[in-house]
């Protein structure tokens, strides 16, 4: 799945000018923030999001795979490290200038250090080859799995739509990789009404933080309750892991409404793709409070390998067989 990539600069004179060319041949430029005392170019041809101070909450409430801190450091060198920490903080990757002059001819020695002019840096630990075998896995194993399940879908979806009116399928928003959101599949085990019955509800929440838990969820129907015990209305995501918008293992992606009552550090939790299990899923489910929950995930984003991923996927086999820490 591929896309043109979001980024936003901060800086908007001179450097930030020819930076906003080069970009625009191959991202999606948003804007660009000024710093104190320094005037927006009239030919700098992107649009002004005002002043840095509102880079932060701009980062909160708008996908963005790049910041670019396209102005000299020095004089701004104090907010630009405030720059840098809210990226930091929030998992957002951020570029600084490899050096202080625009080269138009001069080439450094070595052209993969610093192609674009820019350093990058990234909030996660950048493995290009591992990432590359996590992706080429996930469409083996869900494609695989995709096909071995067909009989399991087709009994499935056939009781859903005999024990209760409404799709088999239930199609909902959640959030992704920045902040993206993207329709997830599941198997629908609720009555066809179940968001509007939620507010009324609220009051029994068994759950600390924006997430919702019920024991006795009065809007899960008899074959939902199965379904959801043994995490077989989960396996439709097979199809979202197949189209990239999940992986195999990765947090497990949360509704635009528990994101944004997020604090800033539990949103770094968004910096990898989400997945079907992490360590959530393996370590009690319902039964883990939602800091907890938030911290195993930032555990999951700071120390990804393919042998967790390995590991992750079989500790997952005996809790969906057992159905330990479901509701």
């Amino acid at each position: 799945m591929t896309r043109n990539r979001d980024v936003v600069m901060v800086g908007c004179g001179p450097l930030a000018r020819e930076t906003a060319k080069d970009l625009a041949r191959r991202h999606r430029v948003l804007g660009a923030f000024s710093l104190a005392g320094e005037p927006v170019r009239p030919d700098l041809k992107v649009a002004h999001l005002g002043d840095v101070s509102a880079l932060a909450t701009f980062l909160e409430t708008t996908p963005v795979d790049e910041v670019y801190l396209a102005t000299a450091v020095a004089p701004h060198h104090a907010a630009l490290q405030e720059v840098v920490a809210a990226c930091e903080r929030l998992g957002t990757p951020f570029a600084v200038p490899a050096q202080v002059f625009r080269l138009e001819r001069a080439l450094p020695r070595d052209t993969r250090a610093t192609p674009d002019g820019y350093i990058h840096y990234h909030c996660t630990r950048d493995r290009p080859l591992p990432a590359r075998l996590k992706r080429a896995s996930d469409i083996a194993l869900s494609a695989a799995a995709l096909v071995a399940l067909a009989p399991l879908f087709a009994v499935v979806a056939a009781l859903i739509k005999l024990t209760s009116p409404g799709p088999a399928l239930f199609p909902q928003a959640r959030v992704g990789l920045r902040g993206r959101t993207f329709q997830m599949f599941k198997f629908r085990s609720m009555v066809v009404d179940a968001e509007q019955r939620l507010s009324a509800l609220r009051a029994h929440n068994e759950q600390t933080g924006p997430t919702f838990k019920m024991t006795r969820d009065p809007r899960v129907t008899a074959i939902g309750r199965v379904i959801r015990k043994f995490s077989i209305d989960e396996l439709p995501q097979l199809f979202n892991v197949l189209r990239g918008e999940m992986s195999i293992v990765g947090p497990r992606p949360p509704v635009p409404s528990e994101v944004a009552q997020y604090q800033p550090w539990q949103r770094r939790r968004l910096s990898v793709v989400p997945g079907l299990t992490c360590f959530w899923q393996v370590m009690g489910r319902d039964s883990i409070g939602f800091d907890q929950w938030m911290l195993l995930d930032l555990r999951y984003v700071d120390q990804w390998t393919m042998a967790k991923d390995l590991a992750l996927i079989g500790r997952t086999v005996p809790v969906v067989v057992t159905g330990r820490g479901a509701s």
